[in-house]
């Protein structure tokens, strides 16, 4: 069995540990962990000070609470957890959220809430260990929309953002590695200009977080180039508790006068009032987040499965061209709205009636995505007028698939703006067997919709459809999908 395989079903087993728990490899410090009662239920106690026993949360167990960044739960906090989550080929996969507070609201994760995972002011950090280390496979924003971290061109995502060796036990010094990898592509092969970084570990038995815990920590340095003399370094810190437990962005004093002071109170705690020293070059504190504050989730518990991770992560995605591939002349993929490239209207995508269409190619506008992006509208009544693709080849095994999208209206001056996603499920005939919808309701940000069907056993193929429901509106599209659940 391989080590990824053996720790997934160690994380599904997720025997009880006595407290403290010890770990040996990274793999121990990615997950967090909950405090449970005599039953084995998870709850809502600090795993610091829960009175029992303590565990990793495992695969599909709703989350009891919640790490926030701030000794408050105010609306300019953030929250993140670290969770694991199922894989079609079962590997090992760990989610780091973020949840944004932009919107000047609390962050609420339930069902039905009015903001939430769902919304356009959340993200995520997706973790793997396919390779000889723990790394980042790739990362979703709003600003930089969806960004796998190839390692190659054969689309290789293990081994690119390195966290630390994953066979390594603790206690253990300092090391470190150099990796290829590039994120400016959303779709691969055809992929170049890969970029060297340099990544250091360390392991810090007692460091203390802003919250005034004293926790046993890996920490893992990102140079933004391959030397401790760079322009940028992001610092991830992991913890056998918390898992994923702070994040720093620096930046040399070649880019920046001085240190941002909000980074500053918000992580004065180790970082030297926001100034460091690397090789022969002093880099500044920026951004920060200390997720060591812990509060109950709302409603008994947050279900992780509500938070969309795109199918690329942990499953397949039968839908193509799903974040509009930008290319060049050569037809090599390059970054959406760069000088010289174009965006195509590329074969599977179909249109039906009276819809225009054509790409978004401004990544630089606020809170907009870098990847390409769809945008459509219809001069007439709405009457069918749809955005279509027809899956190809034979369907994979399984019988529970999801599909969804990220859908907005981004010249809406408020309200909503009504669509319809829809899966038809088809014969070899051509005849639709089944249909299932969800009602969308478009605003300027994006937001994800998304349902789930099983499969008719005499279905060869799914059409997945999003119908225009208001004419004269502006509408944008990405991240679509339709794939088995794990």
């Amino acid at each position: 069995m391989a080590i990824g395989t053996a720790w997934l079903s160690v994380l599904m087993a997720a025997s009880l540990q006595a407290k403290p728990a010890s770990a040996d490899t990274i793999q121990d410090y990615l997950v967090q962990q909950v405090c449970v009662d005599a039953n084995d239920v998870p709850t809502a106690a600090d795993p610091i000070t829960c009175p029992g026993t303590a565990r990793k949360l495992r695969i599909g167990e709703h989350l009891p609470y919640h790490k926030w960044d701030m000794p408050t739960q105010s609306p300019l906090a953030q929250i993140s957890d670290s969770y694991p989550i199922a894989d079609l080929q079962g590997r090992a996969r760990v989610v780091s959220n973020f949840f944004f507070t932009r919107a000047g609201t609390v962050p609420y994760f339930a069902p039905g809430a009015p903001t939430g995972p769902q919304e356009g002011d959340s993200a995520y950090d997706i973790i793997g260990t396919d390779g000889n280390y723990a790394s980042i496979l790739g990362t979703y924003d709003q600003g930089g929309g969806w960004q796998p971290f190839w390692r190659n061109a054969q689309c290789n995502l293990s081994d690119s953002w390195i966290i630390a060796p994953k066979n390594q036990t603790t206690p253990f010094g300092q090391g470190q590695a150099s990796s290829n990898l590039t994120a400016s592509f959303p779709q691969c092969p055809t992929v170049d200009r890969f970029s060297t970084s340099l990544t250091r570990w360390n392991n810090y038995p007692d460091y203390l977080y802003q919250s005034g815990k004293r926790l046993d920590t890996i920490k893992s340095w990102h140079f933004s180039q391959n030397s401790t003399n760079s322009d940028a370094i992001e610092v991830f810190m992991f913890t056998k508790e918390y898992g994923k437990t702070k994040w720093e962005a620096w930046q040399a004093s070649s880019v920046i006068s001085g240190p941002d002071p909000v980074a500053v109170q918000m992580c004065g705690v180790g970082t030297n009032d926001g100034v460091a020293h690397y090789g022969n070059t002093t880099y500044y504190l920026v951004a920060c987040h200390d997720w060591s504050f812990i509060f109950p989730a709302d409603n008994g518990g947050w279900d992780p499965a509500q938070f969309h991770i795109d199918p690329l992560y942990n499953s397949v995605n039968l839908l193509k061209n799903t974040h509009m591939q930008c290319t060049d002349g050569s037809g090599r993929a390059r970054s959406c709205g760069t000088t010289g490239n174009t965006c195509r209207v590329m074969p599977p995508w179909n249109r039906l009636g009276d819809l225009n269409w054509t790409f978004n190619q401004n990544p630089q506008a606020p809170r907009q995505s870098s990847n390409c992006s769809l945008l459509f509208s219809i001069p007439t009544p709405p009457a069918g007028q749809s955005v279509y693709q027809d899956t190809q080849g034979a369907l994979p095994a399984g019988t529970d698939f999801s599909y969804g999208v990220a859908l907005r209206a981004p010249l809406s001056t408020g309200g909503t703006h009504p669509a319809t996603v829809a899966i038809h499920q088809i014969d070899a005939s051509g005849t639709v067997l089944s249909t299932h919808s969800v009602n969308a309701g478009a605003q300027k940000r994006y937001r994800i919709f998304k349902g789930d069907f099983v499969r008719n056993p005499a279905a060869v193929r799914f059409r997945f459809e999003i119908y225009v429901g208001a004419e004269n509106t502006e509408y944008e599209m990405t991240d679509a999908w339709v794939a088995p659940i794990p």
